[in-house]
């Protein structure tokens, strides 16, 4: 398997050393355990080039670059590497690596290298022209006990609703459940069907744990959980599900000011989609990056098609994790949309109408949404409306323990320091006295 850049090399770029540099560091690191290295700079340069080291090389390695022995046997090479440019090839290799990677998501070793959008879109049409194949084999170790297998079926279902409301209190669990799961992948034996189930209770997952490291603001860790579900609903033959889990990296593009890249992701996954409830959530995220980049009649297209499939949907047949899809969401998020192309009359209409279908318990999604209708009563200059919106925002937030959520709100609560409406003021005051509290 070729990689487009070694990680080796990234390291090495980051850190400025040449290939004798490293060298010498090993040597250096040998000596202290008084071990011979044998190492020089032809040698880590065929590294590089996907010659592969010891295992006494790569623990010596290890040691320079501080990564604990248990990671490299966990994860393998080259993936034990602290960094990575681009995502996991769809290969059985590459799979494996990233189904087991998602179970180390939480590590905050690689939280600068999140995955530049442009190689997730790449890794996006890869995705949408391989073929999941038949799960090979049988690993060493014990069937896979039917009721455990269906147990950790329900309870996943379970803690994928309950991370709506209860984020942050779900996540350990989500967690644990997830590397269970990975687990039993790696060393139970099973046959097609139990694996694929295996496999879809994996993806579904890490794409809710993904979530909720989205929410608190950890992006590289995101990324890491829903590459792994990706690959896991790949080996599942889900394309649906994979296609949403590509929704998810598409709306990260957007939230962090990449929406051209949200929107070539976008545009494989939509591709492969048979759900209808599915197809309308792409389409409306689709909307989203399209209306950043000022596309309004593509933003009209997206919308009018995101309504259409959505009418078209049955929510006793949509997939399980497309089914909050709602039409509250649906006139929400196009009001964002029309906010972003300054269409604020239409704009406050559509997220009013969202607020007042959405469901109670969806906080987190709640307090978007109050941000965005604060910020189009900002942008009419009507400061009473934007200041009470702003605050409810602000309540629901922290509500909801969702620091994406929090971090929204109290960017837009800086703007009003700049207006000297007394509303303004007094809900500044209101903002210092709840963060600090």
């Amino acid at each position: 398997m070729k990689l487009a850049t070694h990680p080796l090399v990234l390291i090495r770029l980051e850190r400025g050393w040449s290939l004798a540099d490293l060298a010498r560091l090993m040597h250096r690191e040998a000596a202290r355990h008084q071990l011979r290295s044998g190492i020089d700079r032809n040698r880590i340069w065929k590294w590089e080039h996907q010659v592969e080291p010891t295992e006494e090389h790569q623990l010596l390695l290890a040691r320079v670059l501080g990564v604990p022995a248990a990671e490299v046997e966990h994860l393998g090479w080259p993936w034990w590497l602290p960094a990575h440019a681009d995502p996991l090839p769809f290969d059985p290799a590459g799979s494996r690596a990233a189904i087991r990677e998602a179970t180390t998501a939480r590590m905050d070793r690689r939280s600068f290298l999140v995955f530049a959008s442009s190689a997730l879109a790449t890794g996006a049409a890869q995705w949408a022209t391989t073929e999941p194949g038949r799960l090979t084999g049988a690993l060493a170790g014990q069937s896979v006990d039917p009721e455990l297998l269906c147990w950790l079926e329900e309870r996943t279902t379970e803690l994928r609703g309950l991370a709506n409301a209860n984020g942050p209190l779900v996540a350990e669990l989500l967690e644990i459940h997830l590397k269970t799961t990975v687990a039993l992948i790696q060393e139970a034996r099973y046959g097609q069907a139990t694996g694929q189930r295996l496999h879809l209770t994996a993806a579904h997952l890490a794409q809710s744990l993904g979530w909720l490291r989205f929410d608190a603001a950890q992006h590289g860790a995101a990324q890491r959980l829903w590459q792994g579900a990706l690959h896991a609903a790949h080996l599942a033959g889900d394309r649906d599900l994979g296609a949403g889990v590509l929704s998810d990296l598409a709306y990260t593009c957007t939230w962090l000011g990449q929406p051209k890249d949200a929107v070539r992701i976008l545009g494989h996954a939509r591709a492969r989609t048979t759900s209808p409830a599915a197809r309308s959530l792409l389409d409306l995220r689709h909307a989203r990056a399209l209306a950043v980049l000022r596309d309004r009649s593509g933003v009209t297209r997206a919308l009018a098609s995101a309504e259409n499939e959505l009418e078209h949907s049955d929510p006793r047949h949509a997939p399980g994790w497309v089914a909050w899809m709602s039409p509250a969401d649906l006139s929400a998020d196009a009001g964002r949309c029309w906010l972003d192309l300054g269409d604020q009359h239409r704009a406050a209409a559509a997220i009013e109408g969202g607020l007042s279908q959405l469901d109670p318990a969806r906080r987190r999604t709640r307090a978007v949404f109050l941000t965005y209708q604060a910020e189009g009563d900002l942008r009419d200059k009507d400061i009473e409306a934007a200041a009470e919106h702003a605050r409810l925002a602000l309540d629901t937030s922290l509500d909801s323990k969702a620091t994406r959520c929090l971090d929204l709100v109290t960017t837009l609560i800086n703007r009003f320091e700049r207006h000297s409406e007394p509303a303004a003021a007094d809900l500044c005051d209101y903002a210092r006295h709840r963060l600090a509290a």
